[in-house]
């Protein structure tokens, strides 16, 4: 979350406009056992294979979750801008809640977060329609660690699957907690509270990122570092961005003129503690603003290091994509900078261990870091591999 002051933002666009309306329409649901039909006005429902109709065709879209099918409606406007009342039908074809909601949300174990179209509030449902808690909210976000943060009253807090407020709400930001700590903030800098609401990481920053395998990125302004559990920061604030990605190694990005220097640089550094020692990094960051202003981000620095700074597999690399966290495995995806043009590690990437060793040859077109999947462009066309944590390579048939 890279901001420059501290962004109030709402938690949920739960099933935006944006998110359907770019989305492919739907053929099948339920593993294709029913259809989404058409009727000639362009409103859709559910019929089945020999054609009985289960979901009235009065709906501008459908799309189907684990708990059956959430419905949508454009509702009148003045014809700038369009919205959307959303309704849900369980798996048996049964209307549960009618189509009156600004947003839906489906939880793990029949629950459903909604918000009132009439007055906006946040509420809990389950799979038939009872109220677990009541539209009460302003916000309200999934259950993390057992806590679903909400917003009353124009301040955060945290409560429980009963509606008991577990973290009174005073706060003017908050997130999800994660790994027992949240970023949170009575005033204009962020810190991290623990389960009772206490700060335990002091209010410094001017954003934070959640905790990620013992680390969370935390920014003055546009410059980050990571801070520990304790509190503790980690390296100078001199990185573009860094993250934690498990077995004490961090991804990076850095500005280009440190590419040759970063590793020496590092130990000479003071960590600033406070927003008004960013001063003694001016000379080092001098063209982060104007670059990432202007979106001149071509000659990315990119690496891999350790908690002490260390530099892993060196300072060559343009891109650094994460493929897998597991025990002491690390594996990425790395592309080298090379002055040389037709140089293969200019376009493509190579897998690189925890130890900084290059796997394979630089061979491949694409990484997909979600699916951990790699392709490579041959003379017959795309093939796409499935990658483990060790490197090793299965191909995915088509």
């Amino acid at each position: 979350m890279k901001t420059v002051l501290i962004t109030y933002f709402t938690l949920f666009s739960l099933f935006s406009v944006a998110q359907f309306e770019n989305e492919n329409e739907q053929k099948t649901v339920f593993g294709g056992t029913y259809v989404i039909a058409k009727n000639a006005a362009g409103q859709v429902g559910i019929k089945s294979k020999d054609g009985k109709e289960v979901v009235p065709l009065v709906y501008n879209k459908i799309i189907e979750n684990s708990l059956g099918l959430f419905v949508f409606k454009v509702n009148k406007s003045n014809g700038y801008e369009r919205s959307y009342s959303l309704g849900y039908y369980n798996k048996q074809f049964k209307q549960i809640l009618p189509c009156q909601y600004g947003s839906l949300f489906a939880l793990e174990g029949g629950l459903i977060i909604a918000s009132q179209n009439s007055d906006k509030k946040f509420g809990l449902v389950d799979t038939i329609g009872r109220i677990i808690i009541p539209f009460e909210y302003e916000e309200m976000s999934a259950p993390s660690e057992g806590l679903f943060l909400t917003k009353l009253d124009g301040k955060f807090g945290y409560i429980n699957k009963k509606n008991n407020i577990v973290i009174d709400h005073e706060f003017t930001y908050a997130s999800p907690f994660s790994q027992g700590l949240a970023a949170a903030s009575k005033s204009k800098l962020i810190g991290f509270i623990n389960r009772k609401g206490d700060f335990v990481i002091k209010e410094r920053f001017t954003s934070a990122d959640d905790f990620a395998y013992g680390y969370a990125q935390v920014f003055f302004y546009n410059q980050t570092s990571v801070v520990n559990s304790d509190g503790e920061i980690l390296f100078p604030f001199i990185f573009r961005s860094i993250h934690s990605v498990g077995n004490g190694q961090f991804v990076f990005e850095a500005n280009e003129n440190l590419r040759n220097t970063l590793e020496t640089t590092l130990p000479k550094l003071q960590i600033a503690q406070r927003l008004e020692e960013l001063s003694q990094y001016d000379s080092l960051i001098t063209t982060m603003d104007s670059e990432i202003d202007s979106e001149i981000l071509e000659e990315k620095f990119m690496g891999v290091m350790n908690a002490i700074g260390q530099l892993i597999g060196g300072n060559e690399f343009k891109q650094v994509i994460h493929l897998h966290s597991e025990g002491t495995q690390q594996l990425y995806a790395v592309q080298k900078k090379s002055d040389a043009e037709n140089e293969n590690s200019n376009y493509h990437f190579a897998l690189m261990d925890e130890n900084g060793r290059i796997l394979t040859e630089y061979r491949f077109f694409d990484v997909k870091p979600d699916e951990k999947i790699v392709i490579e462009e041959t003379e017959k066309g795309f093939v796409s591999y499935h990658v483990d944590p060790t490197g090793n390579l299965t191909k995915v048939e088509e």
